[in-house]
């Protein structure tokens, strides 16, 4: 009979333990979660700039198309520099996975209760590799064929002048270096775009960047779309406390 108590009372202990520790892991996964929806957050924040950023592109397209429908005027001019300006660097987004990795790797995700959602956290990236792998191309034209083409044809210092005294802050990849020189030469001529009326290469090319923006767009609001549904899903488990 003391035997007995005596093995009874070692299962109790393990018993007790055993739910002590899954307490305790059941509290570090929803920590755990915590943080990763704080990062859903962020990647919420970074496709709302990838559609602004998109959707201005293919307007200040449009926008350059029409001004050189015709031989800019002076004050035309200075406006299709701004344009160039804005359209120089391609949006392209850079969402942290720190929170989703560490919360994989632990093992949080493989225990969540809902197989659903843990499924779609797990495939969460993959929707920004989607978006990433449009902005890239556009990227790509922008700088291969837009730019390099375009500079072939026109002077680009007013452009560039104003790109170094007054970065766009478009992309993480647009801070520009204190030591960097702000002052390009005068001897560098000015720009004269009334080359580009009735240029249907350059069109043609504009177009195909527009296109590309237009597409990175639909992209960005499917992946904005998506996120909406994951986290409204998420923070529901984690009210609940039962993810």
């Amino acid at each position: 009979m003391e035997g007995t108590a005596v093995v009874l009372g070692i299962l109790l202990a393990f018993s007790i333990d055993a739910m002590w520790d899954q307490r305790q892991e059941h509290e570090a996964d929803i920590t755990r979660l915590n943080a990763l929806y704080g990062e859903l957050e962020s990647h919420k924040a970074l496709l709302a700039e990838a559609v602004t950023a998109h959707s201005a592109t293919v307007q200040y397209g449009h926008e350059l198309l029409g001004l050189l429908s015709a031989k800019p005027t002076p004050d035309e001019t200075a406006r299709i520099t701004v344009l160039l300006n804005s359209l120089l660097n391609y949006y392209r987004i850079n969402a942290p996975f720190g929170s989703l990795e560490t919360a994989v790797a632990s093992g949080t995700i493989a225990r969540m209760n809902r197989i659903d959602l843990a499924s779609s956290l797990a495939s969460w990236p993959t929707a920004i590799e989607d978006l990433l792998e449009e902005q890239t191309s556009g990227s790509t034209i922008l700088s291969i064929n837009f730019y390099a083409n375009l500079g072939n044809k026109v002077s680009l210092r007013d452009v560039y002048q104003r790109r170094f005294l007054h970065p766009s802050g478009r992309g993480t990849e647009d801070v520009i270096s204190e030591v960097a020189i702000r002052e390009l030469p005068d001897t560098l001529s000015a720009p004269d775009y009334s080359v580009l009326h009735n240029d249907v290469a350059f069109a043609n090319e504009l177009m195909n960047l527009m296109m590309m923006a237009q597409s990175s767009h639909g992209e960005a609001v499917i992946a904005n779309q998506k996120l909406g549904s994951l986290m409204e899903r998420l923070q529901s488990c984690l009210t609940e406390r039962d993810c």
